[in-house]
């Protein structure tokens, strides 16, 4: 290559990706640009879009050698492994490198504070905390620090799998830091402004974060209008949260929409310096496949807002406002459009060692702005809990489990995924049903038992919510079974304890002779209230030595599952008053006996389950009454119960397999 003639690789197409909106109160001036011009540089993204189509399809390998020179060309995707093993950063994420980069540009933690204060909304699995965790750690260590979160609740039964990402590591860690609102589902949109002035009933926050997302594979097209009411909802709870002079940060997508830059025009009004970045590791250009899978993830950016000044923002001059987004807009797309243009040109004849010089260069700055020499030494140990915690349900999540699970979307693919999925799981090795499970509890496992209603609630031991019609979502069942079920025979999605809404426990469940051999036919059970009242009385019968044994039956010809934390919480608390029980199938669920000496049963459990009466909602239901730790411990044995109701179910020969 001669001296002067520019790089096929340019690094300034990844590195400077910064457009100012607004300084000291007063909008950029923009570039001029007309309206129209938005159109002209969406054609243009239009038209490369068909041309990476062309390169996808022009052969049968042609979709893989695209992504590995689209990988090859954003070398930054290998920074959180990077961070992993040569930095000493536990946990990181593309996530957790790009708000490294924000925290390192523009002073978001203020000096001169004794305590930072956060709030982060849109949060699981935490990769914007353990980043701003790190950095605190590193150059503020003396720095107290006061967070709480917020995500979609990845326990939630009445959401679907493929609408959330799933890993609950940090939630579980720190159970008492996250809100998921009235309805536990933790979606924002679903918040009114009474919950937002719950959530700020205390002095406001220095710095909140939004990294919402939502799946728009299905139609890019309309990417923008639907991420909108989730941008929305995230703008109002900010202006909520914010203390004066506070700082946010806020993923946005692109600005076509007038209702978008009316949206991020608002909320920039309220403070005094605002910017558009886009960290270095942040994908600059298309890796997909073709036209329909455009990767959403090439127009994100971070709106920067700094100095929160509440209403006294809102007589500053708004004329400039649409033309410095427009401009904004225009800046960033074309910014995206030469990234692809340069993925396009390069394709197929650039050298390794051309990739290896714009890697080592990107690297180099990356470094550099990140600080990784000292991010590797923390001046002070984490402020996050880092025990390792027993999460058995992850391991139904494969990878790829949004694709897969979005892949089934009417009774026919249904189907399909139901043979490939019994077929493996015929193939398969597990445990048969029916053995005998004993268990017994270390004293510190049930000491849940003396706590006191706010904290059973705080630290979500008790989780309470609106009666689900249906499940959507499950720990003990793999996602894809559930999804399947949904779109063949939704009638089949059964819970052991479903439950409706109900002050007083049935005539049934006062009916029941609580001596000797009891049967409990789980199907005339209709609320959280008939379990309770259930629980109860075989705990007297059980410490009073009236019971010996304890069969739970379903009458009626269905075939029920153990979905909701709630059933199996009802399990776990049987087992803490029987020494054994035995998993069934079909229409015997389960059977407990060997109950348990009295002196061997808590004697704060009476209390306990008056506790749980007390908290059981009016109008809802109880989700769960067991900690975390309990659901993990009795996993494998609801799974297996689950595993013989769902072949039973599937009759092979109904789905075409023999």
């Amino acid at each position: 290559m001669d001296c002067g003639e520019r790089p096929l690789l340019d690094p300034a197409a990844s590195i400077d990706r910064e457009y100012c909106l607004r300084h000291e109160g007063v909008w950029s001036e923009g570039s001029g640009t007309e309206l129209t011009s938005l159109k002209i540089v969406q054609d243009e993204i239009n038209r490369l879009k068909e041309r990476i189509n062309r390169v996808c399809t022009e052969d049968d390998d042609g979709l893989r050698r695209w992504r590995l020179h689209t990988q090859n060309t954003h070398p930054l995707s290998m920074a959180p492994k990077l961070l992993r093993e040569q930095f000493n950063c536990p946990g990181t994420s593309q996530a957790y490198c790009k708000f490294l980069e924000i925290l390192r540009r523009y002073r978001l933690v203020p000096p001169t504070l004794g305590q930072l204060r956060s709030f982060h909304l849109c949060e699981a699995p935490g990769h914007f905390v353990s980043s701003l965790d790190r950095f605190l750690c590193t150059f503020y260590p003396k720095k107290e620090w006061f967070w709480k979160a917020n995500s979609l609740n990845p326990h939630h039964e009445d959401t679907k799998a493929c609408d959330m990402l799933l890993d609950d590591d940090l939630i579980l860690r720190h159970p008492e830091q996250w809100y998921f609102g009235d309805d536990g589902s933790g979606d924002i949109c679903k918040w009114d402004e009474r919950y937002r002035d719950f959530l700020a009933f205390t002095r406001g926050f220095d710095l909140v974060t939004a990294d919402g997302s939502l799946y728009t594979q299905d139609a890019p097209e309309e990417q923008e209008s639907a991420i909108l009411p989730l941008l929305q909802a995230e703008v109002e709870a900010a202006k909520k949260l914010l203390t004066f002079f506070g700082s946010l940060v806020i993923k946005i997508y692109t600005m076509f929409l007038p209702e978008t830059r009316s949206l991020i025009q608002n909320i920039a009004s309220y403070f005094d310096n605002v910017y558009v970045f886009k960290p270095m590791s942040s994908k600059g250009g298309n890796n997909e496949a073709s036209c329909s899978l455009f990767s959403k993830k090439n127009c994100q950016r971070y709106l920067i807002c700094m100095r929160f000044r509440g209403d006294r923002a809102k007589l500053t001059e708004q004329n400039n406002a649409e033309t410095a987004l427009i401009s904004c807009e225009i800046y960033f797309s074309k910014l995206q459009s030469s990234f692809i243009e340069m993925n396009l040109s390069t394709y197929n004849v650039i050298s390794k060692e051309e990739l290896g010089v714009y890697r080592d260069r990107i690297f180099s700055e990356f470094h550099k702005r990140a600080l990784t020499k000292f991010i590797a030494t923390p001046a002070r140990e984490s402020h996050l809990n880092q025990l390792t915690l027993e999460r058995p349900w992850i391991d139904m999540f494969e990878k790829n489990y949004v694709e897969r699970l979005r892949c089934i979307n009417d009774e026919q693919s249904a189907l399909e995924h139901l043979r490939i999925f019994l077929r493996e799981d015929l193939m398969s090795e597990h445990e048969e049903c029916g053995s005998e499970v004993e268990v017994e509890f270390a004293e510190d496992e049930l000491e849940f038992f003396e706590w006191e209603g706010y904290r059973l609630i705080h630290e979500r031991v008790v989780i309470k919510g609106p009666v689900c019609s249906q499940i959507k979502h499950s720990l003990f069942v793999p996602p894809v079974l559930l999804r399947c079920l949904h779109f063949w025979k939704p009638e089949t999605i059964i819970d052991l304890c479903a439950s409706s809404s109900s002050h007083e426990p049935s005539p049934y469940a006062k009916s029941l002779q609580l001596s000797g051999r009891i049967v409990v036919d789980a199907a005339k059970l209709v609320s959280s209230k008939d379990w309770l009242f259930l629980l109860s009385g075989i705990l007297n019968g059980v410490r009073n030595e009236k019971i010996e044994r304890l069969e739970i039956v379903w009458s009626e010809p269905s075939i029920p599952f153990v979905l909701s934390r709630y059933s199996v919480s009802v399990i776990v608390l049987l087992s803490v008053m029987f020494f054994q029980f035995k998993i069934g199938g079909g229409h015997q669920v389960a059977v407990f006996t060997k109950p348990n000496y009295s002196e061997d049963i808590p004697g704060s459990f009476e209390s306990y389950l008056t506790v749980l009466d007390e908290l059981s909602p009016r109008k809802g239901s109880m989700r769960c009454c067991v900690p975390p730790s309990m659901l993990a411990m009795f996993h494998p044995y609801v799974l297996d119960l689950n595993r013989h109701q769902w072949r039973q179910l599937l009759d092979g020969e109904e789905l075409g397999i023999k």
